[in-house]
């Protein structure tokens, strides 16, 4: 495998397919890091298995756009991928809650968050720009680490390659730029490698399948898949695997590598979601998941639903 060059990125607008580094999270997800407005996966899964309605409400570009408070799953997953990864700034993004602070009195006492010294602290986090972790937090993120590092294929490197490293590319299509952001981008291999983190369930085989589906996993690798194919200059993704932990005790890691059907049929999904992002685009019109509606559409009941009711009738000797 030949490794494409890396270039820091300056700030400005990209303009050429390519590998980049220094690339901040708020700039990838501002959706005009390209010249062009650009799509990562994130937003075509939500065009795809959601709506372009579910995108545009969320959407940078959108005047209007909503901007969700980051729930305890979403920073959990984010610290544990920065420390899981071994990524170098994860002092400068992230702070753990002290089990202690001050009252209106100056006397010291268990954290509770009314606290005059509990209020201060965090309004003083806030400022520095930090995320707050929870001392619970905090032991989940280190347990999933510990686990993680006694895992035999993470021995053998599977986590080796480059961490932070945004791929960006104009697709020759739609003229849409699209972004990934793998994980790890491997320097020895063509085996790509996802870290998740389970926030329910355990890592079962039905579990993950379920997962996988429900939000789009398939989707994000064919796109790292396309876009490696692109900016390397033809070479083929060998594979593509996922490598899920708990995030709760006993903190168990499982790596499933997402089979090549499953990748094809993400590659067309994706290619569906830049049409139907920049028919909404041309249009101006960001339809929900029913489409734009000019007649009443019909519904029936799912016949798992149908044939417990019946069951239920038969035994209360309806006909």
């Amino acid at each position: 495998m030949t490794m494409p060059p890396v270039w820091a990125w300056d700030g400005k607008a990209i303009n050429r397919n390519g590998l980049y580094s220094d690339v901040p999270m708020a700039a990838y997800h501002s959706g005009r890091l390209c010249e062009r407005p650009s799509l990562s996966s994130s937003g075509l899964r939500k065009i795809v298995l959601k709506s372009e309605s579910h995108f545009f409400d969320s959407w940078p570009l959108n005047p209007d756009h909503y901007c969700p408070t980051p729930n305890e799953g979403m920073i959990l997953g984010r610290a544990a991928h920065h420390l899981l990864l071994g990524q170098p700034n994860f002092r400068k993004e992230f702070v753990i809650r002290p089990t202690e602070c001050l009252d209106a009195k100056g006397v010291l006492g268990p954290w509770q968050g009314n606290k005059y010294g509990a209020k201060k602290w965090m309004e003083d986090q806030a400022a520095a720009g930090l995320t707050v972790l929870t001392p619970e937090q905090s032991e989940a993120i280190i347990g999933m680490a510990k686990r993680l590092g006694r895992e035999p294929l993470v021995m053998k490197g599977a986590l080796n390659g480059l961490c932070e490293i945004t791929m960006a590319w104009l697709d020759p299509d739609t003229g849409v730029w699209c972004l990934s952001r793998p994980d790890v981008i491997p320097t020895a291999s063509g085996d790509f490698v996802d870290v998740k983190t389970l926030g329910r369930g355990t890592v079962s085989h039905s579990t993950l399948m379920h997962v996988i589906a429900e939000h789009g996993y398939h989707m994000q690798a064919a796109l790292c898949r396309e876009g490696w194919r692109i900016i390397s200059g033809g070479q083929e993704m060998t594979s593509f695997s996922l490598y899920f932990v708990e995030s709760t005790r006993p903190y168990c890691a499982r790596m499933v590598q997402v089979m090549d059907r499953a990748l094809d049929l993400g590659e067309r999904q994706n290619r569906m979601g830049r049409q139907r992002f920049v028919r909404a685009l041309n249009t101006g019109s960001w339809p929900g998941p029913g489409g734009l509606q000019e007649m009443v559409g019909q519904i029936d009941l799912a016949d798992k639903v149908k044939q417990v009711m019946e069951q239920d009738l038969a035994r209360n000797g309806v006909i």
